[in-house]
Parts: C-alpha cells; structure tokens; sequence
C-alpha cells in the first residue's frame, strides 16, 4: 500500500523509522561482558562463531582456557557430515591449554583423540 503525504508527515520522513541513538559498539564490551555471553554458548558455537565478530571476541574465544574447561560437544550429531567435528574438539582441547577437566563428545573423537586428550 502507498504512503501518501498525509500518512507519510504522520508516521516522518523516513517512512515510520524512528531516528537511533548511536548503536552499541559490541567489540568494547568489557571482557567479563564477553566471556559471560560466551559461556552461555554451546562449544561448537563458539568454534564457529564468535572469532567472525571481531578481534575481541576472537580473543576471548581463542585465549582464555577457563571457557574451555568442562568442553560439552554433544548433540551436533547433525552437523557430523557438514564440519569436521574430530578437528573441532582437538582445538577445543587445545584452547583449554592443559585445563581441561571434562570433556563429552559425540562423532567428534576416537581412540587417537583419546590418546591426544590425555596428552594434554
């Protein structure tokens, strides 16, 4: 349906939108604000998403062992044609850098990446 004036004058200039304030710079968050909104993720979601954000995020994805202790990759039986799930959980140990504690994994390891979690 066509604006017309009278509805376009009602609703302004832009069609209805509402001007903004200034959007929320996501890269400044606090690292506490991040490594919060990383820990309520799956670990799979975090291997695939959040080091596309920006070089924070990738950061506290990549650098900080503690999200990486308790390591869950289960349920993505799913994905198991699509993305390489041995390889995720080897870098998902690798992050954790000698700290993990636990780890459950479907279709993401076999005897070799036991071996390689008792490694290290």
């Amino acid at each position: 349906m066509p604006l017309t004036a009278s509805s376009r004058r009602r609703r302004g200039r832009r069609g209805g939108r509402r001007s903004r304030k200034k959007g929320r710079n996501w890269a400044d968050l606090p690292l506490d604000a991040i490594f919060a909104i990383l820990d309520k993720l799956d670990h799979v979601d975090i291997l695939m998403g959040p080091g596309q954000v920006c070089r924070s995020w990738r950061r506290a994805a990549r650098d900080e062992p503690e999200l990486w202790r308790r390591i869950d990759m289960r349920d993505h039986a799913d994905l198991f044609n699509q993305l390489n799930l041995h390889g995720m959980a080897q870098a998902a140990v690798r992050r954790s850098k000698g700290r993990c504690e636990a780890f459950w994994g479907e279709y993401a390891g076999d005897d070799e990446f036991l071996n390689f979690l008792d490694d290290q």
